[in-house]
């Protein structure tokens, strides 16, 4: 293979590891919002479920409040029953007594549905603390994991700039102005395989003869159509 062209593809090379390493770190605030919402999500139901508690104990002692108030207007009129003396007075006591007893009835069972509902409203509490905490130590986790791979990309960029910076040196001035500029106009690679008698990033056919002279790799040719340097996988040797 050409020497400088070696030099190229694996220039290209650090050019990938340093480019990933910093949407690693240009994506890190993003992913960390992402959590930031995760969690956000996971307080928002803890804190609903908890609203929702209080809301029913709260209905529950109106109710009971309510039901002590019913109860002492139907102990009233039961001892005002024992004291009338008319046969019409009688029947609007009882009248009222009736009444009485029917918006107990109501208020009591009024009460027990939200003691139903308190058994579910604990219960779904119960699950949103566990999702809670299972969701704050997979957070923390991940949290972690994104520092861990942020300071992995800084080490990486400084060691890919440490070797670029000594491969440059024995690369021809001419190649590398030629191999930044396309890096500068492709934003992503300015060396390409050929496969299938094609540049490989712009997929434009090369022409028969010049695909052949390329097998060899002993040749620096740009493509007709991107202007990025091609080459041909080299394939591994293989093993005995």
């Amino acid at each position: 293979m050409h020497p400088d062209l070696d030099r190229l593809i694996r220039l290209q090379r650090l050019e990938d590891l340093a480019g990933h390493a910093r949407r690693v770190i240009a994506d890190e605030p993003t992913r960390q919002q992402d959590l930031d919402a995760r969690l956000a999500a996971a307080q928002k139901r803890l804190d609903d479920e908890r609203l929702h508690l209080d809301t029913n104990r709260a209905a529950r002692r109106e109710l009971d409040k309510a039901i002590a108030a019913q109860q002492g207007r139907l102990s009233k009129f039961r001892d005002q029953l024992m004291e009338v003396k008319t046969n019409r007075e009688y029947h609007a006591v009882q009248k009222e007594i009736e009444v009485a007893q029917s918006e107990l009835q109501k208020l009591e069972d009024q009460l027990l549905e939200r003691m139903i509902e308190s058994d579910e409203v604990n219960a779904a509490l119960k699950d949103a603390e566990h999702a809670f905490a299972d969701e704050m130590a997979a957070i923390a986790a991940e949290r972690d994991e994104l520092a861990r791979q942020a300071a992995e990309s800084k080490h990486s960029i400084g060691a890919v700039t440490r070797e670029r910076e000594a491969m440059v040196k024995d690369l021809n001035p001419a190649l590398l102005a030629t191999f930044e500029r396309i890096l500068k106009l492709r934003k992503v690679s300015a060396v390409a395989e050929v496969r299938d008698g094609r540049c490989s990033v712009c997929q434009v056919r090369i022409r028969p003869q010049v695909a052949n002279d390329l097998r060899h790799n002993d040749m620096i040719f740009q493509c007709e159509s991107c202007q990025r340097i091609l080459y041909y996988p080299v394939a591994a040797p293989a093993q005995s």
